[in-house]
């Protein structure tokens, strides 16, 4: 990812409200600079351009958008509606609710042990290494993303799950209900310790590590469970599959060099290039257990730190926003 100046010392602070332009609507538009707690927005809330805004314990019956270059920070806040991420933004959410779709288009978005009734969306920016961050989080609606960096580490989502085009995709300990779809990754993609209900597929990546195994990240006793077929195909950069249970087909061509691995129990056909791959009676319990995070967004994580770190001063030096 690019490095980026964190911005400096917010110098404006207030409120504003403003009626919308349509007579037959009078939601009020109110915008946040520095820092506000338990208290409820009635309409839409905007943090400007470049400017930081944190929230404690705050609700927000309309419409959340973080214009470019802002920051939005907060924790135990309820979200009545959705959440837009504009170029070069940042928001992060920690044991907060969002009723509907998450969008990001920024910086990056980093979800802490949050809720979301709609979907994730990760769209390129002005900077399409971004990253789409969820930690101990559940999704009722989609993950999709088509750029950066996703990362879902002991999350839950229940409909599908797809990275288009991103940097990487790694799943966690974590439980997905839908497909699992990862398409031309330039770092591909690992799946570690975790459930995919749905068809899973992993296409024309740059390496792919499922289960057991250090190729893209070390994930020990972290076999997975597939509750339909796992398709690999058209891999660069190495394919290990390793101490898993699924119950379709796993099958794939086209990978260079070919996959490697073992110790799966398969319950449908071994196929392409998996036909001679042995399939095991026995196979490690899922332990769940990942050996150590895996180094692929380390540099992410380090700017997602130091954003969050300025955007909270940022917002404390701008005093109260008197929402």
């Amino acid at each position: 990812m690019k490095n980026r100046a964190i911005f400096g010392t917010v110098l404006a602070t207030g409120l504003v409200l403003a009626a919308t332009t349509t007579p037959a609507s009078a939601d009020l538009v109110t915008r946040c600079i520095g820092t506000a707690g338990a208290v409820t927005v009635p309409g839409d809330l905007v943090v400007p351009a470049g400017q930081a805004c944190t929230l404690t314990g705050t609700t927000v019956e309309g419409a959340v958008r973080v214009m470019a270059g802002a920051d939005l920070v907060v924790v135990d806040a309820t979200f009545n509606d959705t959440v837009a991420v504009a170029a070069d933004a940042y928001f992060d959410a920690t044991t907060s609710t969002v009723a509907g779709t998450v969008t990001n288009r920024g910086f990056g978005v980093s979800l802490d042990r949050s809720e979301l009734g709609g979907d994730v969306r990760g769209r390129a920016g002005t900077d399409a290494s971004s990253f789409t961050y969820l930690y101990n989080s559940a999704v009722a609606g989609q993950v999709d993303a088509r750029a950066g960096d996703l990362l879902l580490d002991s999350s839950q989502v229940t409909g599908q799950v797809r990275g288009l085009g991103t940097t990487f995709v790694d799943v966690i300990n974590s439980t997905l209900s839908g497909a699992l779809t990862v398409k031309d990754n330039t770092e591909g993609t690992s799946v570690c310790a975790s459930e995919v209900d749905g068809e899973t597929r992993l296409t024309g990546n740059t390496g792919v590590q499922v289960g057991d195994g250090d190729l893209l990240g070390s994930c020990t006793d972290g076999a997975n469970y597939f509750g339909s077929s796992l398709q690999i195909s058209n891999t660069t950069a190495g394919v290990s599959v390793r101490g898993n249970i699924i119950r379709g087909d796993l099958t794939g061509t086209g990978n260079d060099p070919a996959p490697t691995g073992g110790g799966n129990r398969v319950r449908g056909t071994l196929g392409g290039q998996f036909a001679d791959m042995a399939a095991t009676a026995q196979v490690q319990a899922r332990a769940r257990v990942l050996a150590a995070q895996p180094d692929r967004g380390t540099e992410a994580r380090t700017q997602l730190e130091q954003r969050r770190t300025a955007a909270v001063t940022a917002a404390t030096e701008a005093g109260p926003a008197q929402l």
